[in-house]
């Protein structure tokens, strides 16, 4: 049986109506992907000039060599103790003191509890930067899981550049927090962010160890 469909002059096919809301439809669509790709222009540029003014607050400090008789002074949590790059990954970062999420929305943080900004380049110590492996803000640590062994960072701190070589890389549950305990005769560094990529199920840890370090001077730059 073929259907015939007949109206009158002036009034449109029944499948009219469709047809305008499929555009009105394809409009939405429109608005909705230019808004995203907004937020996502604006998120990055915000997150560069957060960084651009935390690496500032940074460099403006006056660093001096400490006497083995002065007392280290206190650092405040969210305060700026560093900078940690990592070549491998186009990596520059400043690295806060504390993991909570307002320290690590714009930067990396140093978990407190393991070894102290004062004891970097030191034998049996290790000290843990945690950061994002995808975040609004950030993807500080998204590219993490491509560093392989013989790979290095670098860290800014105090008056000294440390360079760090990576020696294992792994794969944790969250509930294996031995991995920032320190190893006998190493001065380590230990990176840690979430795994997989857009998960909070695992840990992917990097292990690096103190390869060299030197005094700052005019031409290291950050």
């Amino acid at each position: 049986m073929v259907a015939i469909f007949v109206w009158r002059a002036g009034h449109p096919p029944f499948f009219k109506e469709g047809v305008i809301t499929v555009k009105k439809l394809g409009s939405v669509f429109i608005v909705i992907g230019v808004f995203l790709l907004l937020f996502i222009v604006f998120t990055k540029v915000k997150t560069f000039y957060e960084q651009k003014k935390l690496v500032e607050e940074y460099t403006s400090l006056s660093f001096t060599e400490q006497s083995s008789n002065e007392s280290e002074k206190p650092i405040k949590e969210g305060q700026v103790i560093g900078i940690l790059k990592i070549p491998k990954i186009s990596l520059e970062t400043p690295i806060k003191e504390g993991a909570r999420p307002k320290d690590i929305k714009y930067a990396v943080g140093h978990l407190s509890y393991s070894s102290s900004i004062y004891n970097l380049g030191k034998k049996n110590q290790n000290f843990v930067i945690a950061g994002h492996r995808s975040h609004t803000y950030g993807k500080f640590f998204n590219r993490l899981d491509e560093l392989k062994k013989g790979d290095h960072i670098i860290i800014y701190a105090q008056n000294k550049v440390f360079t760090y070589k990576v020696f294992n890389k792994k794969i944790v549950k969250p509930t294996e927090i031995d991995v920032v305990y320190p190893i006998k005769n190493k001065s380590m560094v230990t990176l840690v962010t979430c795994h997989p990529l857009y998960s909070n199920k695992q840990r992917l840890i990097v292990f690096t160890e103190l390869e060299k370090e030197k005094i700052m001077d005019g031409r290291d730059k950050f």
